[in-house]
């Protein structure tokens, strides 16, 4: 099943309403690049991946001027052989960043691609563990007030959600300490609550607030220093009170080994828009199932629920502000606290493009 064309398209998606994070600052809307694989039968596969805002159009260059040439006229099936050239070829201004941005997008066309041919969901081709996973509601941000952080908790519950996720980083930790007492106070005891520091801190910072965090019963605080820090994830993990996540902002399966070696995590959690897709998601999934680890996703949900739906150390999967349920033929559909794997075939959607026309960059 020899690859016929590659299509490249470019959007930039805004919000419905701005959110801001600390290493980020406030976000008005996001980046997106989708890929369409046709195989010589006309079978399509397509892939995306999510990044911040005027950044689209560089990932898509790397995939129209590099890997299209190595994809066209290549075996479609032959995934991990693909994937391995799109990554040597771009190994020296790549190996990671921008490159792992890129080949998601494909990686993930060739899946869907693989999916559509056989009539089989990803989940289940992947391997198959269970078609639900937990979900946690990752919308309550840095830039919004107690009383609209507070509202769009009661939202959240209203929607079905067991979990819920906040964002740290304000002025002073005190500041940050009042925001989580309150949503605590407010969805009670028995909710899950998780908060995300965005490499907010220190470490010596970071381990005053995981100890601070503690009387509050967080299941994680995710990412309060510089990702790739491992040492000092290390030294937190170790020393601090609230058990830790981090990963969204990991780019490669060394990275991610690198973390585990040392120790610096309770809740892994790849992307795979960041990663290098699908193929390399799964591999860190494995390691972490190595290393006795659970694991999570960030971002991306309507995707992510087929790979972690084939995980059986799946956790918790985050349903992120940068959705794009309006876009789809096949939202994600949320029961009782889970999400639910599709069991139409690939990644189980297709995506509107002649909504997504207004936004086209490319």
């Amino acid at each position: 099943m020899n690859i016929k064309n590659v299509e490249i398209l470019a959007y930039t998606v805004p919000l419905k309403e701005p959110v801001k994070a600390y290493a980020a600052g406030l976000m008005t809307g996001f980046g997106m690049v989708i890929v369409k694989i046709t195989d010589e039968n006309g079978n399509i596969g397509q892939g995306y991946t999510t990044m911040h805002s005027n950044q689209e159009l560089a990932i898509a260059r790397i995939i129209e001027d590099t890997f299209k040439p190595i994809l066209l006229n290549n075996d479609s099936s032959l995934i991990e052989f693909l994937w391995k050239q799109m990554w040597k070829q771009t190994h020296y201004a790549g190996r990671g960043g921008p490159v792992s941005f890129a080949i998601a997008a494909v990686d993930a066309a060739l899946w869907d691609l693989m999916g559509q041919r056989v009539k089989q969901p990803l989940w289940k081709l992947l391997g198959g563990y269970s078609s639900k996973v937990k979900v946690y509601a990752g919308n309550i941000d840095l830039n919004f007030s107690i009383e609209k952080i507070l509202d769009n908790a009661s939202r959240n519950i209203e929607q079905g959600y067991k979990a819920i996720k906040m964002r740290l980083g304000r002025e002073t930790l005190k500041e940050d300490l009042q925001r989580v007492e309150a949503v605590r106070n407010h969805i009670g005891d028995s909710m899950e609550l998780m908060a995300d520091a965005n490499e907010a801190w220190r470490v010596d910072q970071a381990l005053k607030a995981s100890n601070e965090l503690a009387n509050f019963n967080l299941t994680w605080l995710e990412e309060p220093i510089t990702p790739d820090d491992y040492r000092g994830y290390a030294y937190l993990k170790n020393n601090g009170a609230t058990p830790l996540a981090s990963g969204e902002n990991l780019h490669t399966l060394k990275e991610f080994q690198e973390l585990f070696y040392y120790n610096g995590v309770d809740f892994p959690e790849p992307d795979y828009t960041t990663c290098g897709g699908f193929t390399p998601f799964m591999k860190i999934a494995k390691l972490a199932e190595a290393y006795n680890l659970p694991v999570m996703s960030h971002g991306a949900h309507d995707v992510h629920i087929q790979l972690l739906a084939a995980c059986p150390n799946a956790a918790y999967m985050e349903v992120h502000a940068f959705g794009i349920e309006d876009y789809i033929s096949n939202p994600l559909k949320i029961e009782n606290g889970f999400g639910v794997a599709s069991d139409l075939p690939g990644i189980g959607f297709e995506f509107d493009l002649g909504k997504l026309k207004q936004y086209k960059t490319n």
